[in-house]
């Protein structure tokens, strides 16, 4: 509202002292300002207030009381309150317009909202990632049919590709968690030679599930 005083000060001034000069109306408000209230407010700074409005609308100032008041009352209003209560009743008309418009197409403005959350949401969730199987451990990759076999390709998962890779364990790495719990799996490959791995899972090659270690295997395969 500050800035709507302003502009419209400007414009009073352009009138009465017939220039568009910015300096020489600032000038005359700085007069009037003074005469009215008493207080001293320099035309530069209502120059540089003006001139922030006028190169940026959306901009906002921050004026003196006694400026505000003195502005308010030279423009034929009792008090900045009165000139701010007057010009919110100016901006009342399009308020209502934009109620009545809201309660008019309320039907339609839902429907919107819904579909176009509906189609943000499944956009979102059905953005799939993939991975493949490279060497010892999966990638994160793009789904390119023609870089990648269809059945090389999988869902992407995050613990896979942290946390399972094919190993080559010797006899005294440990395979067993202080608890028991163990810490590799096996499995035979496509050409029928044991794999092992540091997590629980399917074989990348043969698809069929990893059996956890046992001592026997450590035993017969790996301390032989």
């Amino acid at each position: 509202m500050q800035e709507k005083l302003l502009l419209e000060a400007f414009e009073k001034a352009k009138n009465e002292v017939n220039s568009d000069k910015v300096f020489t109306r600032a000038r005359h408000l700085s007069e009037q300002i003074y005469e009215i209230n008493q207080f001293t407010f320099g035309e530069r700074s209502l120059t540089e207030k003006y001139k922030t409005i006028y190169s940026n609308p959306e901009s906002h100032i921050n004026l003196r009381k006694e400026v505000l008041e003195a502005l308010s009352k030279y423009l034929g209003y009792d008090s900045f309150f009165d000139f701010s209560k007057a010009h919110e009743k100016e901006t009342q008309p399009d308020k209502n317009k934009l109620i009545v418009f809201i309660k008019k197409h309320r039907a339609i403005l839902i429907i919107s909202t819904l579909l176009i959350s509906s189609i943000l949401i499944y956009s979102y969730t059905t953005r799939q990632r993939w991975m493949v199987w490279q060497n010892d451990h999966y990638v994160e990759v793009d789904f390119d049919i023609k870089k990648y076999d269809v059945n090389q390709l999988k869902i992407y998962k995050e613990e896979r590709i942290l946390y399972f890779r094919k190993v080559d364990p010797k006899c005294d790495d440990p395979f067993f968690n202080k608890d028991g719990s163990v810490l590799i799996w096996y499995g035979k490959n496509k050409d029928k030679k044991l794999e092992y791995f540091t997590a629980l899972g399917l074989h990348p090659e043969t698809r069929k599930t990893l059996k956890p270690i046992t001592q026997y295997m450590i035993n017969k395969h790996i301390c032989r």
